[in-house]
């Protein structure tokens, strides 16, 4: 039998011996069994995904009915294949769809990959606010995810890589500083905000116009700009 050219299927194979010197026609009987190897092949299509998603759904294209597994960190459902991202460590993956040995075919695998990013986390301040005009520059302390941007309105004179500010640069007032983590790795833009605030220092002088005065004059009376 040709198993490839086959349909599969089970079939009643006979085997006949022709009637001669007088004996009848004998046949004899037996059955086979040909069983189609399975084929599968399976997909994430929203790869690569964020830990904020909820959950992957696969994409099987073929045979149903096997087992999906992968390596510890991944939390994924053996029967459905469907990975719980928040659950999950971050990091890449190979998921393995397995159908069991059967009808005479070995066990058949597929393989893809998932990749999962942490959803970035920060948070800015000025520890020193409010600051005055004079004191040099002001320094951001980040918490969380480096390597966003640092951006405010005119007026502020920012560093955008660092968020630094030079506070002699800058006029006066209460700003608001953005840092943003671009869209990443299947994560979209991350924002966070602070404000800082620069007084311009107080400035005076002082005269007494009269001067000098003579003690019968009563009083003087000071000039205050």
């Amino acid at each position: 039998v040709d198993l490839g050219a086959s349909t599969a299927g089970t079939y009643t194979v006979t085997y006949t011996i022709a009637a001669a010197g007088g004996c009848p026609e004998v046949t004899a009987t037996t059955s086979i069994t040909i069983t189609a190897l399975p084929v599968a092949s399976i997909s994430y299509a929203g790869d690569p995904y964020c830990s904020d998603e909820g959950s992957a759904t696969v994409t099987l294209t073929g045979t149903g009915g096997g087992t999906y597994s992968s390596t510890v960190g991944l939390a994924i459902d053996a029967g459905t294949g469907e990975v719980d991202l928040g659950a999950s460590t971050a990091g890449t993956y190979t998921v393995t769809y397995t159908i069991a040995a059967a009808g005479g075919c070995p066990e058949v695998t597929a393989t893809t990959s998932i990749t999962i990013t942490a959803l970035p986390v920060a948070s800015i301040s000025y520890a020193g606010d409010p600051y005055c005009s004079d004191e040099g520059s002001a320094t951001v302390t980040l918490t969380g995810t480096v390597g966003g941007t640092y951006s405010s309105t005119a007026g502020l004179a920012i560093d955008s890589g660092t968020g630094e500010v030079d506070l002699g640069a800058s006029t006066a007032g209460t700003y608001t500083v953005t840092y943003t983590i671009a869209a990443a790795g299947g994560c979209p833009e991350v924002t966070a905000t602070t404000s800082i605030t620069i007084t311009t220092p107080p400035t005076a002088s002082i005269s007494y116009a009269g001067d000098p005065y003579c003690s019968d004059e009563g009083s003087a009376t000071v000039t205050l700009t």
